[in-house]
């Protein structure tokens, strides 16, 4: 006994070591899973592994089903995510314009033509300020793909899962669905600055199917494995603009040479305005949607969880990578001045092999639409941790995460069946990755973090449940952009768990994830506001950008034994048939179909007696009211 206490003192102090060492900027981690699986998880803010929540053990460590009751188990949960992201614009002090301030912050290098009449280019298309310098910007909606009808401005997760154990039996089998990761949001409003960035983005992870088997080797020491089969969904919105030197150096040339007509030379050479007019670096000239899916994704967990005492137990996950093959269709709709540009290209024998040579489009189209295809890899994972109980209604849980960001984060590469216009033109701007494919770098990198729980039981039926995890982000902030908007996070969760009769216990999670003062200065991320032309999609070169992040969220779960369920199912269906034989009741008294028909008053002809007709009529519609309550009993 004295060793034991020795033993217990000594891993209690090891705990509390490791949480002293612990900092919050260990690496950069995590980007959005593991966000509302399930309740308890959530309350414990993901600390699970050495003390698995129920049936979804599946996901956080397979070996956890052995800790089940024997007999046939049913779980299903919901969560409520709550997205709000407020994103913050305002021109860097240090940016002195593009073309020498034609674009820029200093109104005495603004055209004379913009500051006569500045509301006659809101926009700045020929020079001014940025249009998004001061403006700011909150999603109005999450948004999330749902199977079988599409996408929706809406976020909700959900899990369910049975179990089965014989009697003394060392095998449990389950089999369960779930969302290990997903998350997504919306910007509607047409002000919107994110509009640029991100109009709408949606990416998940769905597993549909995950059977599952655990095998106690012992009474301290379990192992576990979980087969998932998932559909992975992600779909992107934006509006594009270029804001650099060189796409304004074409709106330049194009109203220079506005009113430059030369007879007969000008028709025959370059006809005015050059480029067509060209686009200023504000403008808003382009606009990409797609939809993409694999609804057949593998990957696999195996789980150890070894309880030497009751009072100590240590669990293992690995969590395999999945690689998806993603397939959908894209549009990318171009306005009238990006077609007028094109267009230019073919008006004269000179401007068409001047566009043949360069590989240039000549033929305007307002849009080009197609498949596109993409590959995906979710990173690997393990997390490992401890569970201690100091005394005995308290737990204390501690994990150690860690994600293989750096090989599944490399790049963002979509390739489309068509030669895309917009990409023929961009390698006038260094882009070198081909007019059939567009990639962006992301370079993550491989990430470690952690968490701790704490469990105390009040009493027989009430358990309270609190946690923290620090989740830095895998994406450098010289990579950041609008679309993985998810930067440097706190994860708080707090929850209970309730012991009904019958075996059914519930739990209720509640998460609440934030950033504050998440900062990107000009020129500081590549993907999203760098001045370099050569480097696409930085739409908001010369800002400054601070973004407030928050995810609240909601979880509810129910567990108890399938004949529980079956039962209250039954009963619920004895509830519907009594509520059918009501309203079959009532409506024969509101439409009493057996009513016979008065004779006429307006003459002596003889009515047929209907009585015969009406019975029939009665007889007919109780049995169509019987026929609909046999189908619904079947």
């Amino acid at each position: 006994m004295i060793i034991f206490t020795s033993i217990k003192r000594s891993c209690i102090t090891l705990l509390i070591g490791v949480l002293m060492v612990l900092t919050p900027d260990i690496s950069l981690a995590v980007f959005n899973e593991q966000l509302a699986v399930d309740a308890r998880a959530v309350s414990l803010a993901n600390t699970c592994t050495a003390d698995p929540p129920g049936l979804m053990s599946v996901h956080y460590n397979p070996a956890g089903l052995s800790m089940l009751d024997e007999g046939k188990t049913f779980s299903n949960g919901f969560g409520l995510p709550i997205i709000k992201r407020t994103g913050r614009f305002k021109t860097a002090d240090n940016f002195e314009g593009f073309m020498n301030g034609y674009w820029g912050p200093d109104p005495d290098k603004w055209p004379d033509r913009y500051k006569e009449n500045p509301g006659a280019d809101p926009n700045s298309d020929h020079g001014g300020p940025d249009p998004l310098n001061g403006s700011s910007g909150t999603n109005s909606s999450a948004r999330m793909y749902l199977p079988f009808y599409g996408p929706l401005d809406f976020l909700v997760a959900s899990n369910l899962g049975l179990a089965s154990r014989e009697k003394d039996s060392r095998w449990t089998f389950a089999y369960a669905n779930y969302a290990p990761y997903g998350g997504g949001m919306a910007h509607r409003d047409s002000g919107d600055p994110f509009r640029f960035g991100a109009k709408s983005v949606y990416a998940q992870h769905l597993i549909y199917a995950a059977p599952t088997a655990s095998y106690a080797l012992s009474d301290t020491l379990s192992l576990g494995v979980s087969v998932g089969m998932a559909q992975r969904a992600m779909g992107i919105e934006v509006d594009v603009r270029s804001p650099n030197e060189l796409v304004a150096l074409t709106r330049v040339i194009g109203d220079a040479t506005e009113k430059l007509e030369i007879p007969v030379v000008s028709e025959q050479t370059l006809p005015p305005p050059w480029l067509g007019g060209g686009l200023g670096p504000y403008e808003h000239a382009l606009s990409l949607s797609l939809d993409m899916r694999d609804d057949f994704v593998p990957s696999y967990n195996l789980g150890l969880l070894w309880r030497p005492y009751n009072w100590l137990s240590y669990g293992l996950v690995y969590q395999s990578e999945s690689s998806a093959e993603l397939s959908g269709k894209y549009i990318w709709e171009y306005s009238e001045q990006f077609q007028r540009q094109v267009h230019w290209n073919s008006l004269t024998p000179m401007t068409m092999e001047s566009a043949g040579m360069l590989d240039l489009p000549i033929n305007k189209v307002p849009y080009q639409s197609g498949t596109v295809t993409a590959s995906q890899i979710f990173p690997k994972r393990i997390q490992t941790g401890i569970m201690v109980r100091p005394i005995e209604k308290l737990k204390i849980l501690l994990d150690l995460h860690w994600a293989n960001w750096a090989k599944a984060g490399k790049e963002d590469r979509l390739v489309f069946d068509q030669r895309i216009q917009i990409l023929r033109i961009a390698k006038m701007l260094g882009y070198s990755h081909g007019a059939y494919t567009y990639v962006v770098e992301r370079n993550m990198k491989d990430t470690w973090h952690w968490s701790i729980g704490t469990e105390y039981e009040v009493n027989e039926k009430l358990t309270l449940r609190c946690g923290y995890e620090k989740r830095p982000t895998s994406l450098q902030h010289s990579h950041f952009d609008a679309l993985f908007f998810i930067p440097d996070a706190d994860f708080i969760g707090t929850g209970l768990g309730l012991k009904l009769p019958n075996g059914m216990n519930v739990d209720l999670g509640f998460g609440y994830l934030f950033s504050n003062h998440f900062t990107i200065y000009n020129n500081q991320s590549t993907n999203f506001n760098s001045l370099d032309f050569t480097k696409m999609g930085n739409p908001y070169a010369g800002l400054d950008y601070r973004q407030d992040l928050s995810i609240y969220i909601a979880t509810f779960g129910v567990t108890m034994p399938l004949e529980l369920q079956i039962e209250m199912m039954h009963h619920q269906q004895e509830m519907v048939k009594h509520a059918i034989h009501k309203i079959k009741d009532l409506i024969k008294k509101i439409l009493p179909f057996g009513k016979k028909v008065e004779d006429s008053t307006e003459n002596d002809e003889a009515v047929p007696d209907s009585h015969d007709t009406s019975e029939k009529e009665d007889e007919d519609f109780n049995a169509y009211l019987d026929k609909l309550s046999a189908e619904y009993n079947r």
